[in-house]
């Protein structure tokens, strides 16, 4: 059965213009254009970064059988080979049994681990794609998967998918567009964009409560701890608490402004990357009432990846180095690993699961021990897109340009003992983005630039190509 809310859809197709922009270097910005009006969607390295980007038009038009016109916009080069589909539904295969465990957020978790207790699938075959128009990461609870469709030229809603299928168990319409972080906390399903703060029933999509917050303009920045039923929003302003269950405003602080990475949560402290006074620091939090317990200084501002929070301390990527962080105190402990000089040093996603630290770049990927900083594994294959999961035995995430794929993107799978792959999924014609992929028990769930839905990988007969 489905559950809907309130549809507005317009009897005609909506033609509206949705471009992604990559730097240079391959790291994505995101932006939507509503003619003739553009929406910039800023990446983490809008603020740093002042490279020419190429820029690639899609029109995307509301059909039942969907389809794609690009045209590049050139600067110093052409993009070529940046769009393709998918195979057809009409091949789409259930997973084999309800995926179990969850990724509620961005980081998997409340402390940015990007870890999650679950065994990735054996095959990384396509399962299915699903009917729903999305291009944001999902959050995924109790077999279910939740996201938007938040797009000009859609109707705005937070949407269900049953996680074995990907059929649609509900729609509830927000009249929204542009960024937006969607959280599972606390038997909410919780969506964050423009300036309003949405709760929802995660089993029929009805309301709860609606809250007004400063505004959300980057995805990961809306976090959620599932042991105080805390729900942070970071923005420009600064960081704002509300409770889970009934969207009350419990404390803002403007003290370290303006934060451009998720902040992270552990034992009662909110550990935030940004500038306080002019100097970029690690600050960090209560969680109880915003109030400062202390700062550190790092050496340069803000990089791509956010704070990890860990029970051996807070590992945050400063100056192209890994460093660990006392939780109590905020002295440096050590340096884990330096990543060299230049732009592709600069980490991606950093994540945390016992006792290793996993770093992706546009160097490669590598794993070292949290406390000594020892190398365990690397691959050297650039990876520009964010996202990594950690499983019990497995790390998932898009590797460009693989050996045992060459001069294509991929999302694949390693074992997180020895970084030797295990399998992997190849886009026929590379997008320019792969949103963060994330894991669950016996599934990966995937959008891209060169998609207009969501895709789950898993033990799966493969496709005839």
């Amino acid at each position: 059965m489905v559950h809907r809310g309130v549809l507005s859809r317009s009897d005609q197709p909506a033609v509206t213009t949705t471009g992604i922009s990559v730097t240079d270097s391959g790291r994505p910005h995101y932006f939507l254009v509503n003619d003739p009006m553009r929406r910039r969607l800023r990446s983490p390295d809008d603020r740093h970064l002042g490279r020419k980007s190429y820029e690639i038009n899609i029109l995307i038009s509301d059909m039942k059988r969907r389809t794609f016109l690009s045209t590049a916009a050139v600067g110093a080069s052409t993009l070529s080979g940046c769009l393709s589909m998918l195979p057809s539904s009409d091949s789409d295969t259930p997973l084999p049994d309800v995926p179990t465990g969850a990724w509620t957020q961005y980081g998997a978790d409340a402390a940015n681990t990007f870890a999650t207790d679950v065994s990735a699938p054996s095959q990384g075959n396509l399962a299915w794609t699903s009917e729903t128009f999305t291009r944001w990461q999902p959050a995924v609870s109790d077999g279910t998967v939740y996201t938007t469709n938040f797009d000009p030229s859609h109707d705005g809603s937070a949407i269900a998918l049953d996680a074995q299928d990907g059929t649609e168990q509900w729609r509830t319409t927000l009249d929204a567009s542009g960024a937006n972080g969607t959280v599972v906390v606390d038997e909410r399903c919780i969506v964050a964009y423009d300036t309003e703060l949405v709760a929802l029933d995660p089993e029929t999509g009805e309301r709860i409560w609606t809250e007004t917050t400063n505004g959300l303009e980057l995805s990961e920045l809306l976090v959620a701890d599932e042991a105080t039923g805390t729900v942070l929003v970071a923005s420009e302003s600064g960081i704002e608490a509300f409770g889970a269950a009934n969207g009350k405003k419990r404390w803002e602080t403007d003290t370290i402004r303006p934060l451009v990475h998720a902040p992270a949560v552990y034992d009662g402290r909110v550990f935030a990357v940004g500038n306080v006074d002019g100097a970029p620091s690690l600050v960090a939090l209560s969680l109880e009432d915003g109030a400062e317990r202390w700062r550190s200084e790092l050496t340069s501002g803000p990089e791509s990846a956010a704070p990890v929070a860990t029970q051996e301390g807070v590992v945050v990527a400063d100056d192209r180095t890994l460093v660990a962080y006392d939780r109590e105190t905020g002295d440096r402990h050590r340096e884990l690993h330096s990543f060299g000089e230049g732009e592709d040093a600069i980490a991606q996603t950093v994540a945390a699961d016992d006792g290793t630290v996993f770093v992706t770049s546009a160097s490669g990927a590598v794993a070292v021990d949290s406390e000594t900083g020892t190398e365990r594994w690397r691959r050297d294959a650039p990876v520009y897109d964010p996202g990594i999961c950690v499983g019990t035995e497995t790390v998932v995430f898009p590797i460009d340009d693989p050996e045992y794929s060459p001069g294509k993107k991929t999302i694949s799978a390693f074992n997180r003992e020895s970084g030797k792959m295990r399998w992997h999924h190849v886009f026929d014609r590379s997008p320019n983005v792969v949103v963060p992929p994330v894991l669950v028990d016996g599934a990966v769930f995937f959008t891209a630039s060169n998609m207009d839905s969501l895709a789950a990988l898993g033990d799966v007969p493969a496709r005839e190509s």
